[in-house]
C-alpha cells in the first residue's frame, strides 16, 4: 500500500509513538483522581509541551479532549453571545461551518462568510463583530493563509481571532502570538492517534460544552472555574494524550527536517504529474497537498482506481469543505486530493505518478 492520505490522518505511526502507547497501558490511576500521580504527571508533561509547541505561556490553558471538532465546537459555542457578529470564510471545514450555522439559526450570532484574506475580511467587520474564525491551511487545496498578518489586525480591533490549525501544526510553525483560540487535531501533523486533540486558549472565558466529574472542587454544583478543570469533564483519554505528547517532542525535534523532506516530496508531485491533470493547488504557500483532477473524470472513479488497482490510498469528493468546492466549482466532479508527508517515500510518489498518467492516458 501506498497511503497518500495523510491530510486525513498521520500513518504509519511512528514506532515512538506505539512505544507511547504500549507504555501508557502501564500507567496507574485516573488523573486527578487517584493517589498514584503517574497519569497526573503525563498529561500535565502533555500540557507543558504543546503549550511551549505553540507559543503559549500558560500552560493550564491547553484543554485536551477528544479531537479538534471538539475543540472547535467548545471555542464557538462557548465564547460567543447573543448578538455577536462572527466572520469565517469559504475555506471552512463543516466543522467550523456547522456550528455557526446552528448558533446562526437558532438566532445567537449573525454571520458573514467572505474570503480568507486580510482585505476582503476588513470589508465585512461590524460594530457588533465579535470574533474572526478560519483554518490555517485549507483542507483541500492546503493553501496558508496569513492568520498572523489577520491576527495583528483582529487584535488592533479589538476582535476575537480564532483559527482551526488542524492542517498545518505538525507541517508548519504554528504560534499563537496574534491568536486567541488555537485548535488543533492530534492525530494529523502531530502524529498521535485518533481520538485526541485539543485547543489552546489565552485569558478568555470558554463556557464548557459538556459537564460532569473533573476530579477536584466536587461540592461545587458548577464546573470549577480553575482552568484546565473548568472545560475538561470525565475522565482523560491517556493513552491518546501519551501519543500526542510524543509526537508533539518528535516533531518539535525534527521542524525543520520534515518540512524540508516534505517541500521535496511535493515538488516531485507537481513535476511528475504537470500535464496529466488539473492542479487546484499550488507548490508555494502550501502544506503538503496536491488537489488535482484528471479532465473528463470523476475524482471518486479516479481515487477508487488508484487504490483497487494500484494500492494507493487517497482522498476524493468534497473533504468536508462544500464552500471551498463552490469556490473552485468543483461541486459535481470533486477532488483527488493526494497528501503527503515526511514518511512518505520518492518510491511511492513514483508510484502515484505513474499511476495517475497510466490512468489519464488509457482510462
Amino acid at each position: 500500500m501506498v497511503y497518500l492520505d495523510q491530510a486525513a490522518t498521520s500513518f504509519p505511526k511512528l514506532d515512538v509513538v506505539k512505544q507511547a502507547v504500549m507504555d501508557a497501558l502501564e500507567v496507574a490511576g485516573n488523573a486527578n483522581r487517584s493517589s498514584n500521580m503517574d497519569s497526573s504527571r503525563l498529561i500535565f508533561e502533555a500540557r507543558r509541551n504543546i503549550a511551549q509547541f505553540f507559543g503559549l505561556s500558560d500552560f493550564h490553558r491547553v484543554i485536551l479532549n477528544g479531537g479538534n471538532t471538539e475543540s472547535l465546537n467548545t471555542c464557538i459555542k462557548g465564547i460567543l453571545k447573543e448578538n455577536d457578529h462572527v466572520i469565517t470564510t469559504y475555506a471552512e471545514h463543516n466543522s467550523v461551518l456547522r456550528p455557526l450555522y446552528e448558533l446562526e439559526e437558532k438566532g445567537v450570532i449573525s454571520l458573514t462568510i467572505c474570503s480568507p484574506y486580510l482585505e476582503d475580511i476588513k470589508n465585512h467587520i461590524q460594530k457588533n463583530t465579535r470574533m474572526v474564525v478560519m483554518t490555517h491551511s485549507s483542507n483541500v487545496t492546503g493553501e496558508i493563509f496569513d492568520v498572523d498578518l489577520i491576527g495583528k489586525y483582529c487584535k488592533e480591533c479589538g476582535i476575537l481571532f480564532m483559527v482551526d490549525a488542524a492542517q498545518s501544526a505538525g507541517h508548519i510553525p504554528v504560534s499563537m502570538e496574534n491568536i486567541d483560540a488555537l485548535c488543533f487535531s492530534g492525530h494529523k501533523g502531530l502524529l498521535g492517534i485518533g481520538g485526541i486533540g485539543g485547543f489552546c486558549v489565552k485569558g478568555i472565558e470558554v463556557k464548557p460544552l459538556i459537564s460532569g466529574g473533573t476530579g477536584i472542587d466536587s461540592f461545587n454544583p458548577q464546573m470549577p472555574e480553575a482552568y484546565p478543570e473548568h472545560l475538561e469533564a470525565g475522565t482523560q483519554n491517556l493513552v491518546g494524550i501519551a501519543a500526542l505528547n510524543t509526537g508533539v517532542k518528535y516533531v518539535s525535534e525534527n521542524q525543520v527536517e520534515i518540512m524540508e523532506k516534505e517541500h521535496f516530496l511535493l515538488e516531485k508531485l507537481y513535476k511528475g504529474l504537470m500535464g496529466y491533470v488539473e492542479f487546484y493547488s499550488s507548490l508555494e504557500n502550501s502544506t503538503p497537498i496536491v488537489a488535482l483532477n484528471i479532465p473528463g473524470k470523476d475524482s471518486a472513479y479516479v481515487s477508487d482506481l488508484l487504490n483497487y488497482k494500484y494500492g494507493i490510498v487517497t482522498r476524493c469528493g468534497a473533504h468536508c469543505a462544500p464552500l471551498m468546492h463552490k469556490h473552485l466549482k468543483t461541486e459535481e466532479q470533486g477532488i483527488v486530493r493526494l497528501s503527503v508527508s515526511f514518511q512518505n517515500t520518492i518510491e511511492d510518489i513514483d508510484c502515484v505518478i505513474r499511476a495517475i498518467q497510466e490512468i489519464s492516458n488509457d482510462y
